[in-house]
C-alpha cells in the first residue's frame, strides 16, 4: 500500500503526541556522531576555555617576572621609574581584559610585545652602560695601582733619605753633645750609643756621665732634624713607657737621668713645652736653649709631672 501525504501528516501528528516515538525516530535517522555532536561541542568549548586559562596564567607569570626585573632596574636607575610604571599599568590592563575578549587580548598582546621590545632595547642600553662603568672602574683601578706604585717608590726613596739624614744628624749630635758636656764640666764615662727597645723603638743616645760635683748620672738623648712640639711630646711619652723604663733598668740605668733633645731646626712652640716637661733642648748651631732637669725613672714619669 502506497504511503500518502495524509499518512505522513498523520505520522507527524502522532510523533508530536508521543515524545518517546520522536526519540526512537531520531535514533534511527541520526548517526552516533551527530547525536554526540552537542557533547563534542561542549568538550571543545571546555578545551578552548582551559587553553585560554593556561595562556592567561603563562601571561601572568611573564608579567610577574618582567615586573620583578623592572623593579630591580628602577632601583639602579631612578630616572626610568615613570616609564616602568606606565609599562606595568599597561600590562595589568592587558591581563584584566584578556578574559573578556580574545580580540582585545590580541591587541593588548601586541602592545605588550612593543613594550617588551622597548624593554630589550632598554636592557641592551643598561648592559652597555654597565660595560662602560666596568671599563671606567678598570681604568680607575689601574690609575690607583700606578699611584700606589709611585707612592711606594717615593716612600722607599724617602726612607733612604731619612736614613741618610738620620745618620748624619746623629753624627752631628755626638760631636755637639761632647762639646756641650765638656763646656759644663761633665765627663763622659762611656761612649754615646743608641739603645734599641723591642717593639717600642729606640733611644737615639744614652751615656753615663759624671757631673762637676762628682755625681754620676745618665744622659738620655733624642735626635730630631726638626725640633717641634711633637718631638717633645713623643720623647716624654717614650720615657714614660713602662717597657722603656724596664729596658733602661735592665741596661743598668740607676738614679736620676737627664733627658735631652738634639735638633737642627727649631719650632719655637717647643721651647715652653720643653721647660714644662723639664727636658733639655740643644740645637746644632745655637747650643743649649733649655737646660735639662733631673728625672727619676718611675712608672709615673719624671721627678715632676710634665
Amino acid at each position: 500500500m502506497a504511503f500518502t501525504i495524509t499518512d505522513f501528516h498523520d505520522l507527524v501528528r502522532l510523533l508530536e503526541q508521543h515524545e518517546e516515538w520522536r526519540k526512537e525516530l531520531r535514533r534511527l535517522l541520526l548517526t552516533d556522531e551527530l547525536l554526540n555532536l552537542p557533547n563534542a561541542v561542549r568538550e571543545f568549548r571546555k578545551h578552548v576555555d582551559r587553553r585560554f586559562a593556561e595562556l592567561a596564567k603563562a601571561q601572568r607569570r611573564t608579567e610577574e617576572s618582567l615586573a620583578a626585573h623592572r623593579a630591580e632596574t628602577d632601583r639602579r636607575f631612578a630616572e626610568l621609574a615613570e616609564a616602568q610604571r606606565r609599562t606595568e599599568e599597561s600590562l595589568q590592563r592587558l591581563s584584566e581584559a584578556f578574559a573578556a575578549h580574545r580580540q582585545e587580548f590580541m591587541e593588548h598582546r601586541q602592545e605588550f610585545l612593543e613594550h617588551r621590545r622597548e624593554f630589550m632595547e632598554y636592557r641592551a642600553e643598561t648592559e652597555r652602560r654597565f660595560a662602560e662603568l666596568a671599563e671606567a672602574q678598570r681604568r680607575t683601578e689601574e690609575t690607583l695601582r700606578q699611584v700606589l706604585l709611585r707612592q711606594e717608590q717615593f716612600q722607599r726613596t724617602l726612607d733612604r733619605f731619612g736614613q741618610t739624614v738620620g745618620v748624619t744628624v746623629e753624627g752631628q749630635m755626638v760631636e755637639a753633645v761632647q762639646r756641650y758636656l765638656a763646656e759644663r764640666g761633665y765627663a763622659l764615662l762611656e761612649p754615646i750609643a743608641s739603645l734599641a727597645i723591642d717593639r717600642i723603638g729606640e733611644l737615639d743616645g744614652i751615656a753615663r756621665v759624671r757631673g762637676p760635683d762628682g755625681e754620676e748620672t745618665w744622659l738620655l738623648i733624642s735626635v730630631k732634624a726638626r725640633l717641634g712640639p711633637h718631638a717633645v711630646h713623643d720623647f716624654v711619652d717614650l720615657l714614660h713607657h713602662a717597657a722603656v723604663q724596664e729596658a733602661l733598668r735592665a741596661y743598668g740605668v740607676r738614679g736620676p737621668v737627664l733627658p735631652l733633645i738634639f735638633g737642627v731646626v727649631l719650632d719655637r712652640r717647643a721651647l715652653e713645652l720643653a721647660r714644662k716637661a723639664r727636658v733639655g733642648l740643644l740645637l746644632q748651631a745655637q747650643g743649649e736653649l733649655v737646660a735639662p732637669q733631673p728625672w727619676t725613672l718611675e712608672a709615673s714619669g719624671g721627678s715632676e709631672d710634665p
